[in-house]
């Protein structure tokens, strides 16, 4: 691929990033997406097309995102991930860690997905309590960061806008790079999991690349590591919360 300014190259990458949606619609091994640095100054961005090398047809991709330039990769590798998995079985042993939280970001460093219910049992009357999905979702996002944290809401009503909300916070590094998923009606949350580890590494493993269905529902939080390969199915009508956290400040 070739990114031009005006008669301008400024830019030149391969087509090899593994793309699932595009193997799951048959298209080759689904290794047909890409990415690559540009030299452009930001405010001309807007400006700059990407063809094929060889041809004169430019490439219209609704999402496609250009980055800032030095912007720090959030992605994690497989040594990070057995760093931290490691550390956390250490502050289990030594009383640092409650039974609930390790089991929570062990299962979400590992596969980059975690589900809760929010229906708890209640003995006394033998009756059903529901929790509500955002103190729930405030106590995970404080256990994966650690400190106290300012929770935000963003509601969304399409896969195409759960897209765009995933994009802006995979690139928000002043945010948690998870967020809890909460809807009014259910819903299919389909993820591939293990994806948000980066491909490669000594070990030479790849990414995986199969979808593992996710139900929503109001009974439920499923949270999610923004990196994961993800893709919404949501009736119409529907809607959807996607709670986020950074650390507080106060």
């Amino acid at each position: 691929m070739l990114a031009f300014y005006g008669e301008h190259c400024v830019g030149a990458g391969r087509v090899n990033t593994f793309r699932a949606d595009l193997a799951d619609a048959g298209m080759g091994d689904g290794h047909l997406g890409f990415a690559f640095p540009i030299s452009v100054p930001v405010s001309d961005v807007g400006s700059v097309v990407v063809k094929l090398e060889g041809s004169d047809a430019v490439l219209l991709q609704n999402g496609a995102m250009i980055t800032t330039a030095g912007a720090p990769s959030r992605d994690l590798s497989r040594s990070d991930v057995r760093e931290r998995l490691a550390s956390l079985k250490w502050a289990l042993k030594h009383g640092r860690i409650a039974q609930g939280d390790f089991d929570f970001l062990r299962i979400l460093w590992s596969s980059g997905v975690y589900e809760r219910g929010l229906v708890r049992r209640n003995a006394a009357d033998d009756g059903a309590l529901v929790e509500k999905p955002q103190g729930v979702a405030a106590a995970l996002l404080e256990a994966y960061l650690q400190t106290d944290v300012e929770v935000g809401v963003e509601r969304v009503r399409n896969a195409a806008e759960f897209a765009a909300e995933m994009a802006r916070l995979s690139c928000d590094h002043g945010s948690a790079p998870i967020v809890a998923l909460h809807t009014d009606r259910r819903a299919i949350l389909r993820v591939v999991e293990g994806s948000h580890i980066g491909a490669g590494g000594p070990d030479g493993e790849a990414r995986p690349t199969h979808f593992v269905d996710y139900a929503l529902s109001p009974e439920s939080l499923v949270v999610l590591d923004v990196r994961t390969t993800a893709e919404l199915l949501m009736p119409e009508g529907a809607v959807l919360d996607v709670i986020s956290a950074a650390p507080s400040l106060a």
